[in-house]
């Protein structure tokens, strides 16, 4: 019996081991996320690692160099330096760069990944992925929380386009995009009309997850064959892409 019982115990501990990582990289990629699944990815995320130190720690090169990897990123998360610039064109360029990596993506209402993604879902994730990358090729860990804010604070089209809680801030507004004056538009900035949003790209092109072609598309003005450019739109723009001084 004490054999049956501990072959019980080695298959559950095994399914632990296996399980654990499998559930925090389903909420990490899971399409549609939410409060739960974000709960999700933080808890079995740190499962993740205590697990992976329990594996490790009879290899003691391997228990050192992640004890380390885990130290340096709580100091990096945590450190502040006011007088770190931000390279607003070059964050731009890698906004526009990441938002481009999502065409021909499924349009998906409420997604906000590779498999599935809406009109908020792709401005916010591309602003998400741009700014990790920006934030730590710079070593500026304000950049890297500013994506954990954003992928932490969901939100719409119609919050985006009222401010976002300081994070976006309106420039103008136009009877249609077709007919707006591009001469003050920066790549990056969005267009929105409360329920559909947009990011442009430069030189009169856009880019959406739009609901009508059921991907991610790129658009050229004039565009007559699509709804969204013949309405009245609000253009904002990301304030971390605003020069400060």
């Amino acid at each position: 019996m004490a054999g049956i019982r501990f072959g019980f115990a080695g298959v559950w501990l095994k399914i632990m081991v296996a399980g654990i990582p499998i559930l925090a990289l389903t909420c990490w990629y899971s399409p549609v996320t939410n409060l739960y699944s974000r709960l999700g990815f933080i808890v079995f995320g740190a499962a993740t690692l205590v697990e992976l130190l329990w594996l490790m720690w009879r290899y003691r090169l391997l228990r050192y160099l992640l004890l380390t990897i885990c130290v340096v990123s709580l100091v990096f998360a945590c450190w502040s330096d006011t007088n770190v610039e931000v390279d607003q064109t070059a964050l731009r360029a890698a906004y526009v760069n990441s938002l481009n990596s999502y065409i021909d993506k499924p349009y998906l209402w409420g997604g906000e990944g590779r498999f599935g993604i809406d009109c908020s879902g792709l401005v916010r994730r591309g602003m998400e992925n741009a700014l990790v990358w920006r934030g730590i090729c710079t070593l500026n860990p304000e950049l890297v929380r500013n994506s954990v804010s954003l992928w932490w604070h969901d939100n719409t089209a119609r919050g985006i386009g009222l401010g976002y809680g300081g994070r976006t801030r309106l420039i103008t507004q136009c009877s249609s995009l077709n007919e707006l004056d591009y001469t003050g538009l920066q790549a990056g900035d969005m267009a929105t009309n409360g329920t559909h949003i947009m990011a442009y790209l430069g030189n009169k092109q856009w880019i959406g997850a739009d609901p009508g072609e059921g991907k991610v598309v790129r658009f050229l003005i004039p565009e007559n064959g699509n709804f969204y450019f013949s309405v009245p739109m609000k253009i904002v723009r990301w304030t971390v892409l605003e020069n400060k001084h």
